[in-house]
Formats: structure tokens, sequence, C-alpha cells
């Protein structure tokens, strides 16, 4: 009898060390993530997870990008978010759709552009773009990017998001700028597509697309893998 007495108490005390080490990481906090440099601080928890790219589905990329006259830059002559979306598309197999204005009033010189796109936005307006966005039914995952101008999206993008339907899409907001980070690109694509799932964005100094493409390059890929890609 005392030998199995012995015998049931050393079995009660492993149960009790199992049942420890399986609670240990139960309460543990969900972890605050802070974005790469440059781009707006957000949070990550576990629906960050739940959020991820469906695997299989088709990956589209949509930027906005101009050449000309660039703050801390010079004159450019491939636009610095062209440079990120060609990036993307190359490792993640997606295609490309350029958001060209149908009428092409933007100047080549920084000061006056920064006028026309103040105006356009004080005006609420909706430029047009040439041509159609392919067919949308097709894909899961949308990239979407462009420059920062004045602490939003170009007002071309809003005619984009108003004109198209990205119900049920995964939609990656990213920006190029050179202070202003991502600028709430996320919020205010989710305030333009209700419906859509905004996974985490992305923000890339436009001094760094044009003189260090590799560090660039780097940041694209950790950013991707983040995403599930």
């Amino acid at each position: 009898m005392k030998g199995s007495k012995v015998i049931a108490i050393l079995l009660a005390l492993l149960v009790a060390v199992s049942l420890a080490g399986c609670g240990s990481g139960s309460d543990a906090p969900a972890e605050n993530g802070v974005s790469a440099p440059g781009a707006q601080v957000s949070e990550r928890n576990d629906a960050d997870a739940a959020a991820q790219p469906s695997e299989g589905g088709k990956t589209l990329v949509i930027y906005f990008s101009r050449t000309g006259e660039q703050y801390t830059v010079g004159v450019i002559e491939k636009g610095n978010t062209a440079i990120v979306a060609e990036m993307i598309a190359e490792k993640t197999g997606a295609e490309l759709f350029e958001i060209v204005p149908a009428d092409d009033h933007y100047p080549m010189t920084y000061s006056e552009l920064t006028d026309v796109a103040k105006t356009e936005q004080n005006e609420n307006a909706r430029p047009a773009y040439k041509g159609e966005l392919p067919e949308l039914s097709g894909y899961d995952t949308i990239f979407i990017g462009a420059p920062v101008w004045w602490g939003d999206w170009p007002m071309i993008l809003y005619t984009v998001f108003e004109n198209n339907d990205f119900s049920g899409k995964k939609l990656v907001p990213f920006s190029t700028h050179e202070g202003s980070g991502l600028s709430g690109f996320d919020r205010k694509l989710a305030s333009a597509c209700p419906d859509a799932e905004i996974l985490t964005g992305e923000a890339f100094r436009g001094n760094d697309c044009q003189n260090d493409r590799p560090g660039v390059e780097e940041k694209v890929s950790g950013w991707l893998a983040e995403l599930g890609f």
C-alpha cells in the first residue's frame, strides 16, 4: 500500500508540473510592434495574423508615381513609388497597373507641383485617370501606393477608390515620402473602402529609392515577409 501511495503522489506531481508548463504563456500580453523607420507606429496582434493574404490568390499593385523635381533629391527620371511598386511586383509575382492622369496638368517643378496638389486637396478634386483597372474579381490582395501629398493620398487616388469596387479585397497601402511616413494612408484607405480589409502598410523615403535601392529592396522584402509573402 505504501508503495502505491508513493507512486500516486509522484504521478500527481508530474501532472501539476505539466499543467503549469502549458499555462505559462497563455496570459502573455499581445506584443506591440513598431513599424520600420519613416512609417507610423502600429499595433500588431493576433488579428494581423488572420489578415494575411490568402494562399493562391492573385496579387495586383496599383500605383501613382511622378518624375521631375523632387524634394531633397533633385530631378529624377524614374518615380520613387514606381521603384517600390516594381520591387513588390517582382517579389510577389503581382501584376502592375500605373495610375496615369487623363489630363496630366501636374508641373515638373517641385514648388509648382505642391501648389497644384494643395489646390486639388482644398477643392476635394477627383482628377480622372487613363484607362480602367483590371477586373478586380480576379485578385485577392491589392497593393496601393503613392507619394504623400500634403499629408494625404493624392486626390487622383480617391478617384480610384470611388470608381472601383474593392469589397472583400485585402488592400495594402504604401507611401513614398521625405519625412511624413505612411501619413495615415491606412486609416484613410479604410474610410474610403470600408468593405475591404486593410493590411499593414509601409513607407519608403524617396531619397532612399533614388540613392539606396538595395536598402529599399531589403525593407520591401522584410515587409512582404511579415505580410506572409
